[in-house]
């Protein structure tokens, strides 16, 4: 029977460990700033980034983040078009980081550093799909209307916030050389 029953003691700790969590959850909740000063408060400050507890569990929020998407519309040669996604489905884990990535678009203000994310994308694309001549890149926001908005009739949708064409640098190298053109 010793090996199934749990120590007194150790089910005190237990109960005190889960009910320092749901304190902690709760100031979340409520949006308790816990200030900078004293190793407690930075503990706690601490322990609700890594377990999550300081989220504020406000998903009906206003402050609710849109969702991200990335498309690409590649364009073959013979007048294919065709729909990739940088997403590849192999697992959670890969997709929720290139998720991650396409919303650092979002958050970068530097429209050099923008253009370049982007082009780094198409060209991922273009190298999925050697035969393609170009590849539109599409990023749109899923717009979550408020609850008064909601109310008065707006719907949720997709929004498109950047939209840019990137060309096959080897192709059209060569078709500016077959037109008499300089590079």
């Amino acid at each position: 029977m010793k090996g199934t029953t749990m120590g007194r003691g150790r089910a005190i700790i237990l109960l005190a460990a889960a009910a320092a969590h749901l304190v902690v959850v709760c100031l979340g909740a409520l949006q308790v700033d816990t200030g900078d000063g004293g190793w407690a408060r930075r503990a706690v400050q601490v322990y609700g980034l890594l377990s999550g507890a300081d989220s504020g569990y406000s998903f009906f929020a206003p402050g609710v983040g849109t969702n991200l998407s990335a498309s690409f519309q590649v364009n073959g040669a013979n007048g294919d078009d065709a729909t990739d996604v940088l997403e590849t489905g192999v697992s959670r884990e890969a997709d929720i980081r290139v998720r991650n990535i396409i919303g650092m678009f979002w958050l970068e203000e530097d429209q050099r550093v923008r253009r370049s994310l982007v082009a780094s994308w198409a060209g991922k694309v273009l190298a999925r799909h050697p035969d393609a001549d170009s590849v539109v890149v599409r990023l749109d926001t899923f717009e979550l209307p408020s609850m008064a908005e909601y109310r008065d009739g707006k719907t949720a949708g997709w929004k498109m916030n950047y939209r840019a064409k990137f060309v096959h640098h080897a192709k059209r190298m060569r078709a500016q050389q077959s037109d008499g053109r300089a590079p």
